[in-house]
């Protein structure tokens, strides 16, 4: 059988619906199909998102840049602690850690949960939250994002299998992150609003169906285009996991 038919990996009709949703400029028909809504102004669409990762490592990079790694750091854990914690509950700050923690060139960010708990240090569920948090945001890559006018839209995409809110929360999370501390690097003036969607097969109950990108790209390329007939394996899929 054509791997085509059975390649399960969301990541593959991602790439698919990214080379869709960039079709028709400056119209932008397949992005108006695929969101619902006005898109004011021009559109700017990431996948696989890895911007809390990416904006340390330019931050850490450029000696020029008016906020470094130190204090961009600082202020992300501020911000994921008052996501995570609840009224009153206070954490070690990432200014009071250990200088080695703190140190861009001996400890990185996705390790100082488990360096802190190596030095007998995450003694707090408020340092583990935290810390914990910090580490998911760096390992996590949001599916798709597009970014409007005024409005962050960031969609998780599954495939075979259905939705989980731990990490939609953590999606939610992340998309306010962005929103406060790297809207700028997004091309927004001010924070945008951000809203969180699902991707997936209709059986699901997302909130974008894989069925309905397919017959978007059929529409504007038929049946003969290369990415209609990957996206065309959704269609009579019923629950594959």
């Amino acid at each position: 059988m054509n791997y085509l038919a059975y390649n399960r990996e969301e990541r593959d009709l991602c790439a698919h619906l990214f080379r869709l949703l960039l079709e028709d400029q400056p119209h932008w028909g397949p992005l108006r199909h695929f969101i619902g809504k006005d898109i004011g102004g021009t559109p700017r669409i990431y996948c696989e998102v890895a911007l809390i990762r990416d904006a340390y490592y330019e931050r850490k990079e450029r000696k020029d840049h008016k906020e470094d790694a130190h204090d961009f750091l600082s202020n992300l854990c501020d911000l994921i602690a008052s996501q995570e914690l609840g009224n009153g509950e206070t954490y070690t700050k990432f200014t009071k850690l250990p200088d080695a923690i703190r140190d861009s060139k001996q400890t990185h960010p996705k390790q100082i949960k488990y360096k802190l708990d190596e030095l007998g240090l995450l003694t707090s569920r408020a340092d583990r939250n935290v810390y914990g948090a910090l580490q998911g945001m760096f390992n996590a890559k949001p599916d798709l994002a597009i970014c409007t006018s005024k409005k962050l839209l960031i969609y998780e995409a599954k495939y075979t299998c259905g939705f989980d809110d731990a990490q939609l929360q953590r999606t939610r999370n992340i998309g306010n992150v962005w929103a406060k501390l790297l809207y700028k690097d997004l091309g927004f003036d001010e924070q945008p609003e951000v809203e969180v969607y699902k991707l997936g097969m209709e059986y699901f109950q997302p909130d974008v169906s894989w069925e309905n990108i397919y017959r978007i790209a059929n529409e504007y390329w038929g049946m003969d285009d290369y990415s209609t007939m990957v996206l065309s394996k959704v269609i009579g899929k019923g629950v594959l996991c």
